[in-house]
């Protein structure tokens, strides 16, 4: 599903290497968390595989796509549809609904809902009564419900977390990695989490530890 090949990142101000020739492979369904201490790579690596970042080196490709070489349309298409992305903070649009939000994305494409698939998401993520509400009246944990199933309502195929519990107390967190474990099972979706938590990694099917920018 995702292979990535010596990859190479620094960041041009610094000069400092922050991804140090990793390469690394993703089944198809796997739930797969990164963990690693502040500052060793591991959200970076998320950014590359994701393709919100490009390597100075080295390659990815995910879902059959070249991500590295992604422009224009076919790239547009490749982060509305192909992936899903979840990070700490929800970012949902305050004045809508978290029914609004959730279908946001389709609405920037154009795509009709499937309302089958979208009543099932609904079931999974616990958000039948939270549909009309507006995010403000949302506990945190609440909230990142809606984000997960705004990044699932395209259909992805690869579902990546930055830190998605990060800002959620223990009850919550263990909530969210409960709900992943459901999304993995229930819609066969590969996931792949950045996580600083070993609890939450636990609840993963692998773990890929980083050090200092590299695989350990």
């Amino acid at each position: 599903m995702i292979k990535a090949k010596n990859l190479i990142k620094r960041y041009e101000s610094s000069g400092v290497v922050v991804i140090n020739d990793v390469s690394l492979e993703f089944e198809s369904g796997e739930f797969v968390s990164i963990m690693g201490r502040s500052g060793s790579g591991k959200s970076t690596l998320l950014k590359l595989l994701s393709g919100l970042l490009l390597p100075c080196k080295g390659e990815v490709e995910c879902a059959g796509f070249n991500v590295t070489m992604l422009k224009g349309r076919e790239l547009t298409h490749f982060r509305t549809s192909v992936i899903g992305i979840v990070f700490q903070e929800n970012n949902l649009i305050e004045d809508f609904s978290i029914k609004d939000n959730i279908l946001t994305p389709l609405y920037i494409v154009g795509k009709k809902v499937d309302k089958e698939y979208f009543d099932k998401l609904i079931e999974i993520t616990a958000l039948k009564n939270f549909l009309s509400r507006k995010p403000k009246s949302l506990s945190g944990g609440e909230k990142q419900r809606a984000s997960i199933a705004r990044a699932l309502i395209s259909k992805p195929q690869i579902l990546f977390a930055d830190e998605p519990t990060g800002s959620l107390d223990s009850k919550s967190e263990q909530q969210i990695m409960e709900l992943f474990k459901k999304i993995n099972k229930e819609f066969a979706t590969t996931i792949i989490q950045v996580t600083h938590s070993e609890v939450c990694a636990s609840l993963s099917k692998r773990i890929v530890r980083m050090k200092d920018g590299k695989v350990e």
